[in-house]
C-alpha cells in the first residue's frame, strides 16, 4: 500500500471516531429536559446544571472542523457546484424528508388531541400555524444545523480563490468573535441556531488542517497528552464560569432572557478548539469503527431530534414525568436515559435503512 494511501485511510479513521463522539455529544445534550424557569436559581443546582451542558458543548464545533477536513480533500478534484450538487444530493434532500415527517408528525398528534375533544391550535389561522412550526423545526431544533452548514460551505466556495489566505481566515474568525460580544449586546439576534457567519471559521480551520496535515499531525505528536487535558479542564472551567454569569447576569435582549449555553461564548469556542485537539491526540477508538459512524451520523443527527420531540412525550406524559419540581441531579438522571433510549432508537433506524437500497438516501451521509 502506497503513503498516500495509507494517509487518507489515516485520515478518514480519525473523522469517523469524532464523528462518532461529537454526535453523542449533541445527542446527550438535546436529551435534558429543561423545567419551565430554564434555570436554576441555587449557585450548587446552577453549577450542576452548568457542569452536565457544558462538558458536551464541543460537538458543533467538532463538526465543522470535519467538515472542512473534507472540504480541502475534495475541493481540489471538483468544481464548486459540482460539489455544492453532492452536498445538496447526500444532505440537503435527507434533510427535507425528515423535516417533512416531523411535521406530519406534530400535525398527528395535534389530530388525536383534536379526536379526542381537545382543541386543534392555529384551527383559525391555518397558514400561521404552519410558519410557526416550520420556525421552530427550523430554528429551534437540531435541523437548523444543515441550513447553516450548506450556507457556510457555500460562503467557502464563493471565496474559493482565497480559499488558503491567512486574511480569510483572520475576517472568519473576527465574524465567529463577534457572535461572542454580540451575545451581550443583541446587536443583531444572538441565537446561535442564526449565526449565519459564525461558524464559517471552523470550516476554513478545518480545510487549512488538512491542506497542512503532515505538519499539524507532527506538531500535535510532540504535544503532552497531560498538557491537553490540564488546557481542556482549565478551559472548560473558564467555560463554566462564563455560564453561571450569563445566567445572573439579569441580560435579557426582548424580554428572552441570553442563552448562557450560546455555542459561540468566546470561552466555548476555545475550549471546543482544545478539546478537539486532545481527542485527535488520544487517538482513534478501535471499536467505533466497528459502528460504522460514516455512513450512520448524519442520519442520527436527523432522526434523534424528532424522537426527542414526538416520541418521549409519549412515554413521559402518561408517566406524569416532566422537569418541573425535579432537581438538577434528577435531571441529570433523566437525560441519561432519554439520551440511552433516543440514541439506540436512532442508531437502530439508520442502520436498517441503509440496509434498504431504495430508501437509504434519506439518511444521507
Amino acid at each position: 500500500m502506497s503513503v498516500d494511501l495509507k494517509k487518507e485511510k489515516a485520515n478518514y479513521d480519525f473523522i469517523d471516531s469524532l464523528r462518532f463522539i461529537a454526535i453523542i455529544t449533541i445527542v446527550i445534550e438535546h436529551s435534558y429536559m429543561w423545567p419551565k424557569s430554564l434555570y436554576f436559581n441555587t449557585l450548587s443546582e446552577q453549577w450542576i446544571q452548568t457542569l452536565t451542558m457544558q462538558i458536551f458543548k464541543f460537538g458543533t464545533v467538532t463538526f465543522y472542523i470535519l467538515a472542512g477536513f473534507l472540504i480541502g480533500d475534495k475541493i481540489k478534484t471538483t468544481t464548486s457546484l459540482a460539489y455544492l450538487k453532492r452536498r445538496f444530493d447526500g444532505t440537503f434532500k435527507p434533510w427535507l424528508f425528515w423535516l417533512s415527517l416531523f411535521l406530519i408528525l406534530i400535525y398527528a398528534d395535534l389530530m388525536v388531541i383534536y379526536f379526542k375533544g381537545g382543541d386543534f391550535p392555529g384551527g383559525d389561522k391555518p397558514w400561521t400555524f404552519l410558519g410557526d412550526k416550520l420556525y421552530y423545526i427550523v430554528f429551534d431544533t437540531s435541523f437548523w444545523f444543515i441550513l447553516n452548514f450548506l450556507g457556510s460551505i457555500s460562503i467557502l466556495l464563493i471565496f474559493r480563490k482565497y480559499l488558503y489566505s491567512y486574511k480569510l481566515g483572520v475576517f472568519l474568525a473576527i465574524c465567529s468573535f463577534f457572535y461572542s460580544i454580540n451575545l451581550y449586546y443583541e446587536w443583531i439576534p444572538s441565537r446561535h441556531t442564526t449565526a449565519v457567519l459564525g461558524f464559517v471559521f471552523y470550516l476554513w480551520l478545518g480545510v487549512i488542517m488538512h491542506k497542512y496535515y503532515d505538519l499539524f499531525n507532527a506538531w500535535i505528536k510532540k504535544r503532552s497528552l497531560v498538557l491537553l487535558w490540564t488546557l481542556t479542564i482549565i478551559t472548560f472551567v473558564i467555560s463554566c464560569l462564563e455560564s453561571i454569569y450569563l445566567m445572573n447576569s439579569g441580560i435579557e435582549h426582548a424580554g428572552i432572557r441570553v442563552d448562557p449555553y450560546n455555542t459561540l461564548r468566546f470561552t466555548n469556542i476555545v475550549y471546543s478548539l482544545v478539546t478537539f485537539l486532545l481527542l485527535y491526540k488520544i487517538g482513534n477508538l478501535k471499536f467505533i469503527k466497528n459502528l460504522n459512524p460514516r455512513s450512520t451520523t448524519y442520519g442520527i443527527h436527523l432522526i434523534h431530534f424528532i424522537i426527542i420531540a414526538q416520541i418521549l412525550p409519549l412515554i413521559f406524559r402518561p408517566l406524569n414525568i416532566s422537569g418541573e419540581g425535579m432537581s438538577s441531579l434528577d435531571l441529570i438522571f433523566i437525560q441519561y436515559g432519554r439520551f440511552l433510549f433516543t440514541y439506540l432508537v436512532s442508531y437502530l433506524l439508520v442502520y436498517i435503512i441503509n440496509k434498504i437500497d431504495k430508501i437509504k438516501w434519506i439518511v444521507g451521509q
